[in-house]
């Protein structure tokens, strides 16, 4: 099967807060197409983290749908979370797992056998430079070496769909444009071509992205950077990024 276009419609989210309703997300929309890297950008606490979880799956919308070609995620049996949709997160195993299985996890869990799970996962993790993480527990490592491990995580196998939990947002501008390089060398490398939805609080360190959207304070999306429906191109601040393919973008300020 050929990579997919991650489409989400329309999505409205909050909670119930003893009698008041607290609104997170209203009427949100875009599209990650395969191939392409976009950004979630926002303040603490402004529904980053909500809105990747619905668009992996892991949480349902009070409104809208998500889907990845013509499957939907929003229905509770897609079955696509962990194998062609790929979460990551800087929170590490619950459970005290050496890294190679951490990694492997989600391949075993979709049924490859456990040693060629771990195989696949020791690959992963070369390819990102984190050979010499194997072995070793989440807690043994450096903030630097989870970024690998996360991203090892995220691309080992074949995923459509790897959504990254602020997971670069990594102290100083020299890891930051490390990890954007690492990301994006496996982005490029990835068969059939992955798409990339990711948070980050900082917009700046966003802007290696193809698009970047930022949540306003009417709890729905601006687009920063990138291009819109009518073709028409944001330009990134330092001028030189071209967005990719000719996804559309739906928000509003």
């Amino acid at each position: 099967m050929g990579a997919e276009t991650l489409s989400v419609e329309g999505v409205w989210k909050g909670y119930r807060r003893g009698s008041e309703w607290a609104e997170v997300l209203a009427n949100v929309s875009f599209n990650v197409e395969p191939g392409e890297i976009v950004a979630i950008t926002g303040q603490k606490f402004a529904g980053k983290t909500t809105l990747l979880k619905i668009a992996a799956g892991l949480e349902r919308p009070n409104k809208g749908t998500v889907s990845l070609g013509s499957r939907q995620l929003t229905d509770g049996r897609n079955g696509l979370l962990g194998h062609t949709i790929r979460w990551v997160n800087g929170d590490g195993p619950k459970l005290k797992l050496d890294v190679a299985k951490f990694v492997g996890l989600p391949l075993a869990l979709h049924g490859s056998k456990r040693g060629d799970a771990e195989r696949t996962a020791a690959q992963a993790l070369e390819r990102v430079g984190a050979k010499t993480c194997l072995g070793r527990r989440w807690g043994e490592l450096s903030d630097w070496q989870r970024v690998l491990v996360g991203l090892a995580r995220g691309f080992a196998g074949s995923p459509q769909v790897v959504v990254i939990d602020d997971l670069l947002d990594v102290r100083g501008s020299r890891a930051t444009e490390e990890a954007a390089d690492l990301l994006r060398s496996l982005v490029e490398a990835s068969k059939p071509r992955c798409g990339v939805l990711m948070s980050t609080s900082d917009l700046e360190s966003a802007m290696f992205a193809d698009r970047v959207w930022s949540i306003t304070r009417k709890r729905s999306l601006k687009l920063m950077a990138g291009q819109q429906t009518d073709g028409k191109v944001i330009p990134f601040p330092d001028g030189d990024r071209a967005s990719v393919g000719g996804s559309r973008g739906v928000g509003s300020a």
